[in-house]
């Protein structure tokens, strides 16, 4: 099996793990048999053991294929941008108590009202996700390396969506105000004026963490995969 089949069979192995195993009925049907908490356990085993093979894989085969382009200096400043607004709106995405998320559902909480970077997306998570694997794929030209990082792109998508259906269907009716308020596609809800951006509500601390990361992988990235500061 050659290199590219290999990460794009790994990706499909997280992936279709991960949809399959939050839709609807197979969801319901684990919580029902598990209970809530269980459930949540074994779908982030699941989730770890076929991450990291994923990984694994795409290490021993990285470069692999043949090479798309050639990368430019403004390519690189524009992917480190890229990767430091990711690392922003990751970690305000975690900072945030959001209606879909785990946390909300094993909390009982469900805010209708968005707040900070929820303005922007109600999938920031997703959207760090898939911002990291443009950066990414600006910058290392093969096609594994696209293979490899594209599928954050595509998987952060699909994800999202999967996460919006599902959470119309099950969740309370918080959650069906939430994502009337917001939107799927980042700015859009703030484009189409539903939404504002409430600078002020964004976490501090969250956006020194971010800073702080990514000063980390700008000393130790080069050293440790190559690129980035090295």
């Amino acid at each position: 099996m050659g290199a590219e089949a290999k990460i794009v069979l790994s990706w499909l192995m997280f992936g279709g793990t991960h949809i399959i195993g939050s839709s609807i009925r197979v969801r319901t049907y684990l919580i029902e048999t598990l209970g809530l908490i269980r459930f949540k356990v074994l779908y982030s085993v699941i989730a770890f053991a076929t991450f990291l093979p994923l990984c694994y894989v795409y290490f021993l085969e990285k470069h692999a294929g043949i090479q798309l382009f050639t990368p430019t200096i403004e390519l690189h400043y524009l992917a480190q941008a890229l990767i430091l607004f990711s690392f922003i709106t990751l970690f305000q995405g975690l900072m945030t108590l959001n209606t879909q998320t785990t946390l909300a559902e094993l909390t009982g909480r469900f805010p209708e009202q968005a707040r900070g970077i929820q303005r922007i997306t109600r999938h920031p998570q997703n959207f760090s996700f898939s911002l990291l694997g443009i950066a990414h794929c600006l910058v290392l030209p093969f096609v594994g390396d696209w293979l490899f990082f594209g599928g954050f792109v595509v998987y952060g998508v699909l994800s999202a969506l999967h996460q919006d259906r599902r959470a119309r269907v099950t969740g309370p009716e918080a959650v069906k105000q939430f994502q009337a308020e917001t939107s799927f596609v980042p700015f859009a809800a703030i484009l189409t004026g539903k939404q504002r951006l409430a600078f002020s509500e964004y976490h501090v601390i969250g956006v020194v963490v971010a800073l702080g990361l990514y000063i980390t992988l700008s000393i130790f990235h080069g050293l440790l995969f190559g690129g980035f500061g090295g």
